[in-house]
């Protein structure tokens, strides 16, 4: 695996300011307060770009977490520690520690799985199981679609990306000129306020994400460029109008060979479990475990089924 390990003092980059390492030490800290050993490391690919990851242990075949559109892996926090697999959870071009990224630019869905492949490449693997939520989700399927032979097992932990029509008003208004440049200069300054705009739509439960949770989150969201990410993701995705029809992903979900579990929260504001059932029909190796109580981000709603759901899945031998 060629990374870097960025842990003890004086192995920070050259460069990377004070809010950036208080969020890299306040989030790891955050992790092991649950029990997760990992380390932070970078992967370089191969124009020499790093994506910065939490490391578990090194495996031939690793789950790798791939977050949500809030930008932040601690959505993870509170799950890692119940998995029984080796993990990767990387930070998604543009957020978080890894590299910036225009998605003006770019390809989404090309890129989406051009991100994964050279990070696999860069653990030096050949297959991972892949879990993602929500944005997640859609990097998940585009690299699924792309490259079926380097992915063991894929769950998709609340709605992908690019399976439902409408990602609501203020996702919609962002993703249009003018306003949403607007919205990318509103700051949010304290994490109650974080737990009600960014969980509060999203989840059944929004008071039962950890106070240092959200302050890890609201130090995330508030790195020097993820707002713009933010809103050059939501432009190359959707309009006013909603979700762009080139970058719906169903299609490609149903022809898909890769063994595949939708773990779907039954309150999904996004999309119902419904969905999830008539996908599963379609595709050739998938089955769905809807979570009672739980929203489009289950693993904050609900932690102890998840866990228990990926476990069994991710556990079994493929048949």
């Amino acid at each position: 695996m060629a990374t870097d390990p960025l842990t003890s003092p004086g192995a920070y980059p050259r460069g990377v300011d004070d809010q950036r390492r208080e969020f890299e030490e306040r989030r790891l800290a955050a992790f092991r307060r649950r029990g997760f050993s990992g380390v932070g490391r970078r992967i370089p690919d191969h124009a020499g770009r790093e994506t910065y990851i939490l490391v578990s242990e090194e495996s031939p075949c690793p789950a790798v977490l791939v977050h949500g559109g809030v930008g932040t892996t601690v959505e993870w926090a509170d799950l890692a520690p119940q998995l029984g697999s080796p993990l990767i959870i990387p930070d998604r071009p543009g957020f978080g520690l890894s590299y910036p990224t225009d998605y003006r630019r770019l390809d989404f869905r090309a890129d989406a799985a051009r991100w994964l492949l050279e990070l696999t490449d860069g653990l030096g693997v050949d297959k991972i199981d892949l879990v993602g939520n929500s944005m997640g989700g859609f990097f998940a399927i585009a690299f699924a679609a792309a490259h079926p032979d380097r992915v063991r097992k894929l769950v998709l932990c609340g709605t992908a990306g690019g399976l439902f029509p409408k990602p609501g008003l203020f996702l919609q208004l962002w993703a249009t000129p003018g306003v949403g440049t607007l919205i990318s200069k509103i700051q949010v300054r304290d994490a109650e306020t974080l737990r009600k705009r960014a969980f509060g739509n999203y989840l059944v439960h929004p008071e039962r994400v950890p106070a240092d949770l959200l302050e890890v989150a609201l130090l995330g969201i508030n790195l020097p460029g993820t707002a713009q990410t933010n809103q050059a993701i939501m432009q190359a995705v959707a309009t006013i109008r909603g979700w762009r029809p080139q970058l719906r992903l169903e299609s490609a979900l149903a022809t898909l060979p890769v063994s595949t579990l939708l773990i779907w929260g039954d309150h999904d504001a996004l999309a119902g479990p419904d969905i999830g059932r008539d996908l599963t029909t379609r595709m050739p190796n998938a089955r769905i475990t809807v979570i009672p109580d739980a929203g489009h981000i289950p693993h904050l709603d609900q932690p102890e089924p998840v866990a228990a759901a990926l476990n069994e899945f991710l556990g079994q031998p493929l048949h």
